[in-house]
């Protein structure tokens, strides 16, 4: 890889195949020229738009400074190798030297593990500065894992994206792949993750959020996990069709499998998978291709389906037949054409599905995202195809509409994604803790009476309808010492109601409290390799005790080393968590050793556990003692011997 001008310079491919090379000035650029074609006879021109150069070998090399890009043909920049730097008018510019052709190949860092096409571009901004935050979006299938760095004020790409390859669906391959990409981009930021069902699978179903993010340590707590599904619709929600409807809107993504979500107001509604609806799509798709003999999520087009193209958009079928036929078999080029059966056998059996989720919804926007090869079949044949489906769920044909980003979307939707769901969550915790200052004179989260929660209730209600908007919540958290903006408090009610209703209820006011300070007061932080537990160890050294004491040699750290598959470790786990809410000086830990390779470390090599649950008792960096059982008795007589003076 060429670092044209030190780390002010980036090397890529234009889409005409030129390697373009980024200056931050226009002298630079020209500099830079100069030394690629020293024997150049050059003829500049002042207006900087263009430049043109004959060598004595009768090669021509064109440059282009537009947004200071010096762009080189291959040809050229192949004859030529780095040598260097040498200083000139005070500025530090690239020195090459004449070579031997060869083989062009690739310049990523992230070389492709198997002999794969490369693929497309990834399209750049054209603004020198992003507008909005910058966020790590990360795509993660069976085979491969994309990323890219989006601006999430108008998804696009702030530097090219990458993509590496997988040798198997592993959790140690997907670590790999997650690395490789953190590495590449230096990043410590916060991420959106968007996966497959197979790969949540694999990481462990629910665990599989928290897999990812011990995969990015130096991003921990930036990191939000997502299904494709998801991550598509935040990007049709935010970006495409469906910011323009306030209404009920349902964000439909056709592949291997069809998943669902659902928005409301434009903010999704919890607990809304139609899963129950859609589960058999995936085992009738595998069926279907048994019998027709094509691979991918969807058959490929024919070469010469224009004519039964035509005739579908001219008269479009309002229903199907049981066999799946639509009505055409009067067109004579249908008979003609076999290649098209599969397609219309596959458009039906998508179809009777969009019915399914169409009549329980009802929404007033269907927003059908196709990925893979599916993503590949014209917009004009599908909408047609699909609009049956609408009309059957007694909903109107423009109802459905295809969504704006085949391309791309699950990147960029998992970046959007994240910048939502980190800044809710961090929203909810910041509200939360000038509620309880105001009622309690202190941040920390505890138990508050329900009297004073409806207090609260009751200041926030500024129009005094005996619930709460919007306009309340911008209003009213200024009585608590700390303000909102749009976005949070939008959220926020989101959170309170689930997002479905545009107010909030004194009694969703209560739960929701409930459900944050659960988490706030959660006293057992799970570890998952070998820097989390030693960053953790470090920290107890200036943990304070209840009394305002600081022990010499820190707190007291209770380690918990278990395994999934044991069972006594597994109904131990509320015990353990009702003991360390009762020892509030101590820092108390879990590990599961079968969770992820570094826990596996951790468990196998570094503490070499022998047998699970087994306990372990750290002050200072140094072990104390070894307890094995799940007993609570025995757990509590060792923290009381090893508590010191001052500490409970």
């Amino acid at each position: 890889r060429v670092s044209a001008l030190g780390a002010r310079g980036r090397r890529g491919l234009s889409s005409e195949g030129s390697q373009v090379l980024k200056c931050s000035h226009y002298h630079r650029a020209w500099s830079l020229y100069r030394a690629l074609n020293p024997r150049g006879g050059v003829t500049e021109d002042r207006s900087h738009a263009s430049r043109v150069t004959e060598d004595r070998g009768g090669r021509i090399f064109k440059m282009r400074c537009l947004q200071s890009q010096a762009i080189v043909t291959p040809a050229a920049s192949r004859a030529l190798s780095w040598g260097g730097t040498m200083r000139r008018y005070g500025k530090t510019i690239p020195q090459f030297h004449a070579m031997k052709p060869r083989k062009q190949r690739r310049c990523l860092s992230i070389k492709a593990l198997d002999s794969r096409k490369p693929e497309a571009g990834w399209k750049l901004s054209d603004r020198d500065y992003p507008e909005g935050e910058v966020i790590l979006g990360m795509e993660i299938r069976m085979h491969s894992a994309k990323a890219a760095l989006v601006d999430i004020a108008n998804a696009e790409f702030h530097r090219p994206g990458v993509t590496t390859y997988l040798d198997e669906l592993s959790v140690q391959s997907v670590q790999e792949a997650v690395k490789k990409i953190t590495n590449h981009y230096h990043w410590k930021g916060p991420v959106g993750v968007s996966v497959t069902r197979a790969v949540t699978r694999v990481l462990g179903n629910q665990a599989a959020g928290k897999q990812l993010e011990a995969m990015m340590p130096e991003s921990k707590g930036k990191v939000a996990t997502m299904i494709h599904t998801e991550a598509a619709a935040y990007a049709e929600m935010y970006f495409g069709p469906g910011r323009e409807c306030p209404g009920l809107v349902l964000v439909v993504t056709v592949g291997t499998g069809m998943g669902t979500v659902t928005y409301n107001l434009g903010q999704k509604v919890r607990n809304s998978d139609l899963k129950h609806l859609t589960w058999t799509y995936e085992r009738e798709l595998g069926k279907m291709r048994e019998k027709w003999g094509w691979k991918g999520v969807a058959p490929e087009l024919p070469e010469d389906c224009d004519p039964i193209i035509k005739q579908i958009i001219k008269s479009p079928p309002s229903k199907y037949s049981k066999d799946g036929s639509v009505g055409l078999m009067d067109c004579p080029e249908y008979e003609k054409i076999d290649g098209m059966k599969p397609v219309i056998a596959w458009a039906y059996l998508v179809d009777r599905y969009l019915q399914k989720v169409a009549e329980a919804v009802k929404p007033d926007k269907l927003v059908l995202l196709t990925t893979g090869a599916a993503a590949a079949l014209p917009e004009e044949l599908l909408v047609p195809l699909f609009t049956p489906a609408i009309t059957g769920a007694g909903l109107k044909p423009d109802v459905l509409v295809m969504g704006d980003f085949p391309e791309r979307a699950l990147v960029k939707g998992a970046a959007v994604g994240a910048h939502i769901e980190l800044g809710r969550r961090a929203a909810g915790e910041v509200f939360r803790a000038a509620l309880t200052k105001t009622i309690t004179g202190n941040p920390q989260p505890r138990e508050i009476f329900e009297q004073d929660l409806l207090w609260a209730f009751k200041r926030l209600d500024r129009d005094k309808d005996g619930v709460l908007g919007r306009s309340d919540l911008l209003d009213g958290a200024q009585f608590f010492g700390t303000s909102l903006s749009d976005a949070e408090a939008t959220g926020l009610l989101r959170d309170f109601t689930g997002g479905m209703m545009e107010s909030a209820t004194p009694d969703q006011f209560l739960s929701w409290y409930q459900r944050i300070l659960e988490i706030a007061l959660a006293r057992v932080v799970e570890v998952h390799n070998v820097d989390e537990f030693e960053h953790y160890v470090e920290s107890a050294l200036e943990k304070s005790a209840s009394s305002g004491m600081v022990q010499e040699d820190g707190a007291l750290v209770v380690l918990e080393c278990g395994y999934t598959h044991c069972r006594p470790c597994m109904k131990f786990e509320k015990t353990y968590e009702l003991v360390a809410k009762k020892y509030v000086d101590c820092l108390f830990l879990r590990v599961l050793g079968d969770e992820s390779p570094g826990a596996a470390h951790l468990c196998r090599d570094v503490l070499e556990v022998q047998g699970t649950p087994e306990f372990r008792f750290f002050r200072g960096k140094k072990l104390l003692h070894v307890m094995r059982g799940a007993d609570k008795s025995k757990l509590e007589n060792s923290l009381q011997s090893l508590l010191k003076e001052g500490e409970v």
